[in-house]
């Protein structure tokens, strides 16, 4: 009997274990510039804090500026045309307006981020009252800022439980003097992109830290692996369509991204409707897919497609993913949308066999 008890334990710790692996294979993702959703939920705004939790993103990336005044706020670009409207009537802005040159009261009086909601055209927000709704919202804040302030206030704010990035290793390791949050330091631009030379900055930082590239090029398999294998973590920033699957296969642990979702993330969520496919041989120009008939206003679809070949993969009639595995394997595809029906088209480009194939919609 007692050995019995000593086997059972073996097998769970096993099964638990084996479900870790699985877990650690997927990265975390993070929403690039809030969870904003077409023109409806304006990026960088509370709004886009609320709805990162509601989609299951571990965490939210904002870009943090200074008011002519010197009042932190959440903006990514220096002028206002592209992000808000004049308060007064909701029109354009006609001549270009710079944050630099206002102050905060003058800002919070005359500008609103721009929606198709008016219920959504909000204040700009300021630092403070991002890093308090993210609190609410059990939501990890990803400060892009080169404002040593905002790193004060952070740690003040959220403890350890944030993640600095920026480009300037200094205030990189600065900031690890006050912090032992996660600190993201930005390879792209450096002469020698050697993976050793990267760890080597790495090491200066020091404590809990990794890469984050938009340079797709840079983020090969072995690239990541090394990373890994020394405990560093890696973030694929914004990469296109196409490329986020490779990042993923290539090992990367965060993704930050404007559209993309990973199954993981959505656990706890409510799944509204499941398409399956196992073992199914599809010639050249064969085609299996599935339409839903219904319309979800906020939805997430998730396909989780295991094959040999090469296939194109489809979703919503909008993404398009050209996918090549000359042995099985599995390959996680995930996006968020407003207000559509949801589709999954693949399309063998040569003979390929589709081994499982799980695709899931969730209304959130």
């Amino acid at each position: 009997m007692k050995r019995f008890l000593i086997l059972l334990c073996l097998v769970g710790l096993l099964v638990s274990c084996g479900t870790e692996t699985k877990k650690e294979q997927l990265p975390i993702v993070i929403a690039h510039r809030g969870c904003w959703l077409d023109d409806v939920v304006p990026e960088n705004s509370l709004a886009a804090v609320g709805m990162a939790k509601r989609f299951g993103y571990t965490g939210i990336e904002c870009d943090v500026k200074y008011t002519a005044d010197s009042v932190m706020v959440i903006l990514h670009d220096g002028k206002l045309n592209r992000t808000a409207r004049l308060a007064k009537d909701y029109s354009e802005l006609k001549e270009p307006v710079h944050l630099k040159d206002l102050t905060f009261e003058e800002l919070r009086r005359d500008y609103v981020l721009a929606s198709a909601d008016p219920a959504l055209r909000t204040p700009i927000p300021t630092l403070e009252e991002l890093l308090n709704e993210c609190k609410k919202q059990g939501v990890l804040p990803m400060l892009h800022s080169e404002v040593w302030e905002s790193y004060e206030l952070a740690q003040k704010m959220m403890g350890d439980n944030w993640i600095c990035f920026t480009v300037h290793d200094s205030l990189l390791r600065e900031a690890r003097k006050i912090t032992n949050c996660l600190i993201l330091m930005d390879p792209h631009k450096e002469k020698n992109q050697d993976v050793q030379f990267t760890m080597e900055r790495l090491r200066k930082i020091g404590g809990k830290c990794g890469v984050s590239s938009m340079n797709r090029k840079l983020l090969t398999k072995e690239y990541c692996d090394s990373l890994r294998a020394n405990g560093f973590e890696i973030q694929s920033s914004i990469f296109q369509t196409p490329h986020e699957v490779q990042a993923v296969r290539n090992g990367i642990t965060i993704l930050l991204t404007d559209f993309s979702m990973m199954p993981n993330e959505l656990v706890d969520v409510y799944k509204n409707d499941h398409w399956s496919i196992k073992n199914k041989s599809l010639k050249a120009g064969e085609v299996a897919e599935n339409v839903w008939a219904n319309p979800i206003e906020y939805g997430g679809l998730t396909v989780e497609v295991e094959f040999v070949g090469t296939i194109e993969v489809v979703m919503n009639g909008e993404r398009t993913y050209t996918l090549t595995r000359t042995e099985p394997g599995k390959d996680y595809i995930g996006l968020r949308f407003l207000n559509k029906a949801p589709s999954v088209k693949i399309t063998a480009k040569e003979e390929s066999k589709l081994v499982d194939v799980n695709a899931t919609v969730y209304k959130f």
